[in-house]
């Protein structure tokens, strides 16, 4: 009649759903909590991915510095669109100071310069292409801050499924407990069996306490993303999402092909290299010649005395040139233009070598985190719960030893954490795989 009690006791506790990994209302064994005066979840905000992300890229101040350099850039463009000066000059040339009747001069005189070839709007086009530069680096900003974020929601997800895992690890073992405190109670095994079972029992709840820490350090690291002190304190999310997503299936060379398109790092050096070439054509525009018209007015007032003459008014007209010899035999600004235009045409090939090298990699971490994950849903789950449900059984009629039981119970306990991983480096392979080829379409 005991030994129907006491397998009840087992039978009537499910060990672990083989779908996935659920939650526990409470730690088992009133475990304390890592952080005891910060609110509980229940306390906390919850927070769906897309709406973590949106805050993000509205919030973060790394991303707002960044924008600080578009700014910059358009101030570059205006700046570049500068013609020289015009020149006014309004004077009294010739004063009578002998008093001997000289007449006085007044006169008005108006430079203009004149810049030839084009230069203005060679300086506004490479200014330009450096703006779509700037841009297209922000937008890299943003997709490298995109993944940050997206992998902070990751962790924080994959800290609760395994924290919820030991969490069931540990109930188990207080099963156990219980079952072996009521057979040393009626004499079927010794208190050493007993003792054994609490050891492990405390051991696992020892990882309990880990893995409630854990949690709260990756909250904490998902705050840091929005950009806000009170993120990190009473309004520290809390992520609503499943780790739980649908296996993909991708074309590799399909993935380089947009990689090498859409990248914008890659997009950034193509702008840059486009920028170098207006500046070449920008310095070898510099080398022609400008002109300066001018033009004046003078007023000759009537003499006399001895310089009796009347008064006259005269317009007169000058076309100067420049003549940059100093420049035609000194071009450093035209061998400075052509070495930054190969170092960008390097950049660019690095670039490209580098983003195919990502989405070659990642597809293939890919590929990998999908054949593991395959490997604990395609029956292993339910194979280590059948095992340790047979030694339950077998030890209920003594068939088994107490430390077979453990030895069940821990493998379980291993391949359900080795799950829950599984599902993390799984979501974090699908993120690195299409931040490598620019395309984004994932949802938690």
């Amino acid at each position: 009649m005991r030994r129907i009690i006491f397998l009840s006791l087992f039978v009537s506790a499910p060990l672990f759903a083989s779908s996935g990994i659920e939650a526990q209302s409470q730690p088992a064994g009133n475990v304390p909590s890592a952080a005891a005066d910060a609110p509980s979840e229940d306390q906390r905000p919850r927070m769906k991915f897309d709406e973590y992300l949106t805050e993000v890229m509205k919030a973060n101040p790394d991303l707002a510095a960044q924008r600080a350099n578009i700014a910059i850039s358009h101030a570059g463009v205006t700046s570049a669109a500068v013609s020289p000066d015009l020149s006014f000059d309004f004077g009294s040339p010739l004063v009578d100071l002998s008093g001997q009747g000289n007449p006085t001069t007044y006169s008005l005189g108006l430079d203009v310069p004149i810049e030839l070839g084009g230069k203005k709007g060679h300086r506004v086009r490479a200014a330009k292409e450096d703006l779509a530069s700037v841009m297209s680096s922000y937008d890299d900003a943003v997709r490298q801050l995109r993944g940050t974020a997206t992998g902070a929601f990751i962790d924080a997800l994959g800290a609760r499924a395994i924290l919820q895992s030991k969490q069931k690890s540990l109930s188990q073992f207080d099963r156990i407990v219980t079952v072996n405190e009521e057979r040393t109670r009626v004499g079927e095994i010794g208190e050493i069996e007993l003792v054994q079972s609490r050891v492990n029992r405390d051991q696992f709840r020892a990882d309990v306490i880990t893995a409630t820490a854990d949690v709260q350090s990756a909250d904490l690291v998902l705050g840091r993303q929005l950009g806000k002190p009170e993120r990190l304190r009473s309004q520290l999310p809390v992520p609503d999402a499943t780790l739980e997503i649908r296996i993909r299936t991708f074309d590799v060379q399909q993935l380089v092909a947009t990689a090498l398109e859409r990248r914008p790092d890659v997009q950034s050096k193509q702008r840059a290299m486009k920028a170098a070439e207006l500046r070449i054509e920008l310095a070898r525009v510099n080398l022609i010649p400008d002109v300066t018209v001018s033009g004046s007015y003078s007023h000759l007032v009537a003499g006399t005395g001895g310089f009796v003459q009347p008064a006259d008014n005269t317009l007169s007209a000058s076309l100067s040139v420049n003549l940059p010899f100093s420049r035609w035999q000194h071009r450093g600004e035209l061998e400075n233009a052509n070495a930054v235009r190969t170092q960008a045409e390097l950049q660019l090939k690095s670039a490209q070598l580098a983003a195919e090298i990502d989405v070659r990699d990642a597809y293939s971490r890919y590929q990998a985190a999908v054949q593991r994950l395959q490997l604990y849903q395609g029956g292993l789950l339910k194979d280590a719960d059948r095992v340790l449900e047979a030694r339950l059984y077998a030890y209920q009629r003594g068939g088994a030893t107490l430390l077979e039981v453990i030895d069940a119970q821990r493998t379980s306990a291993d391949i359900y954490l080795a799950y829950a991983q599984a599902l993390a480096d799984h979501a974090h392979a699908l993120v690195a795989l299409e931040q490598a080829a620019a395309i984004w379409d994932v949802v938690f």
